[in-house]
This record gives C-alpha cells, sequence and structure tokens, in this order.
C-alpha cells in the first residue's frame, strides 16, 4: 500500500537536485478529540457559573420579597401604634392625666372644654371634634416604640383601675348600639333646619336606622322621662348627682321614672318624634347644670360617621 506523502524538489542553480519529505503525523481523530473536550470543559464552567448566577438571582429575589413583606408589615404595626397611641392620648385628655403623672383629679379635669347652652360665649362651642394637633412620627426603633406604648398602656390601665368606680357615673360611649350611625350635628351655633336662623344647639345629632337601641352612656337613674314639642318622647337619666344626660327623638321609651340603668343598658328606641328632620337621637350632657359637649366625653368616638348631610 501506498503511503502518502508530500514531495518537496529544491532546485537551485549551482548545485544537484536534492529532495525533502513531510509526513503527516496528526490524524483527524488526534486534531478533534482534545478540541471537543476542551470545548465541553469550557461549556461545563460556563453552564456551572451561568447556574450559580441564576441560583443566586433567585434567592436575591426572594430575599427582596421578604424584605418588602416585612416593611409592609413594620409599617401596619407603626400604624396600629399610632393609632392606639392617639387613643391613648384621648383617654389621658379625657381624665386629666398627664403622662408618667401620678396626680390627678377627674372632677377637676373630666370632660373640660364645654360651653354653657344658656349662655353662649361666641363662637367657642363651635364642633371640631377632629381638630387634634399631628403627632411628629417616631423615628425610634420598632422594638422601642413598641415597649414605650406597652409601658403607657400598664400606666393607663392601673390608673383606669383606680377610677373605676368613678367612671362608671360618667358619660364615656356613644348612646346608639348600632353600626351605622352619623354624628349629623354639633354642639354650638349652627344653622336652624327649621328656620334657617342662628341657633344655638345644646347637645349633638345621632342619625341612624329607625328603632336603633339607644343605650344609657353611664350608670344612674332615670329622673324623668315624657314627651316635649321640641323633643318628643325623651328620657332624662341623672348620674351621681352631678351629670345628666337627655335622649330625645325617640320612638319608644323603656324605662321609668325612678328606675336604675347601667351604662349600655337599653332606655329607649331611635325615632323623630318632636321637631325632627328624620331618624336621630339628640344627645345632651349637663354638668352641674351647665350643658357641655357631649363629644368630650365620648371614649368610643370612632364608631362615629361624620356626615352633615344627613339628619
Amino acid at each position: 500500500m501506498k503511503r502518502k506523502q508530500l514531495t518537496l524538489i529544491i532546485q537551485p542553480t549551482c548545485a544537484g537536485t536534492g529532495s525533502v519529505k513531510h509526513r503527516k503525523t496528526l490524524s483527524f481523530h488526534v486534531r478533534v478529540i482534545p478540541c471537543f473536550f476542551l470545548m465541553c470543559i469550557l461549556l461545563a464552567a460556563f453552564g456551572i457559573s451561568g447556574s450559580w448566577a441564576i441560583f443566586e438571582n433567585s434567592a436575591l429575589r426572594q430575599e427582596v420579597a421578604a424584605l418588602q413583606n416585612s416593611l409592609a408589615s413594620a409599617s401596619r404595626v407603626e400604624h396600629k401604634i399610632a393609632a392606639v397611641r392617639a387613643e391613648a392620648r384621648r383617654v389621658r385628655g379625657f381624665l386629666g392625666v398627664e403622662a408618667g403623672g401620678d396626680q390627678f383629679n377627674i372632677d377637676d379635669r373630666l370632660g373640660m372644654g364645654g360651653v354653657d347652652a344658656e349662655a353662649p360665649a361666641g363662637d367657642a362651642g363651635s364642633f371640631e371634634p377632629m381638630s387634634e394637633l399631628e403627632q411628629l412620627a417616631d423615628k425610634r426603633p420598632l422594638f422601642v416604640q413598641v415597649y414605650s406604648l406597652r409601658s403607657e398602656l400598664a400606666e393607663l390601665n392601673s390608673v383606669l383601675s383606680k377610677m373605676s368606680a368613678k367612671l362608671k357615673n360618667r358619660p364615656t360611649i356613644v348612646p346608639v348600639m348600632d353600626g351605622d350611625i352619623y354624628l349629623t350635628s354639633g354642639f354650638g351655633w349652627r344653622q336652624s333646619p327649621f328656620t334657617g336662623l342662628r341657633q344655638f344647639h345644646s347637645g349633638v345629632d345621632i342619625a341612624g336606622r329607625k328603632g336603633a337601641p339607644i343605650i344609657a352612656t353611664a350608670d344612674g337613674v332615670v329622673s324623668s322621662v315624657g314627651y316635649d314639642h321640641l323633643l318628643g318622647h325623651c328620657v332624662w337619666v341623672s348620674h351621681d348627682g352631678r351629670f345628666e344626660t337627655c335622649y330625645a327623638h325617640l320612638l319608644k321609651v323603656t324605662v321609668e321614672k325612678g328606675e336604675k340603668v347601667q351604662r349600655g343598658q337599653v332606655i329607649g328606641l331611635m325615632g323623630t318624634s318632636g321637631m325632627s328632620t328624620g331618624y336621630h337621637l339628640h344627645y345632651e350632657v349637663v354638668d352641674s347644670g351647665k350643658k357641655i359637649n357631649p363629644y368630650n366625653f365620648i371614649l368610643n368616638g370612632e364608631n362615629l360617621k361624620l356626615n352633615a348631610s344627613r339628619g
């Protein structure tokens, strides 16, 4: 068998003829196989690197999602802390108790800020239940805020425990037991819905559905039950000889004069008797003979929806 070879002839001008032979020593398999293995190694290296990058990217996305959820949860907690702290401030204002202070006198501080309905001083009794100063955002770490709020609530709970006996006779709740109620008219000067003239309103009007339960806002004794051409069917309740509350425009009265009642007890049903534009309750609070703003006493005022167009 003839071997494959390459013959190169060099012909000089002044010498004899000579030849140089070169053999093909590298076959096709010898040249391709190493390249193939090299390519496989490179592909494997790039594949491992790419897979690790994809894994790291996926893990990073999961961490970002977890962080976003954590931030959202922290934001919700901060909002709840702010809401609870605002409610605590409201309770302290009602009780006349400063944070960190042990001295208080509920008889002197409770419900201050009312205006005498018999001799109103200018517009001092205008209704502004939502006019509270905005508090600066708390920049402390969340766990510090929670610990601080816990201490504050523990202190407030201690004060409330000491004052529980006196608080039974203070009108502190919304007088309507229903979920869909509206505060349609506040305490103070307003335009009369009947004459259009400027008139002083000695209570608050709470609109709701016909027959909604009307409840006593504190422990006391029913001092009067009757009918008035302006107030319609109405009930007066005396609380501890100092406070008195009035519930007017009732559809029906469910208590009698001289009957002892407890806070939250149903004393009538919402109606529109007397001079009324619709189903609502006219509610008054009297402190030592002086009519004052009932809203200053309501601790669960978040149950009231403000809507001046209803009632």
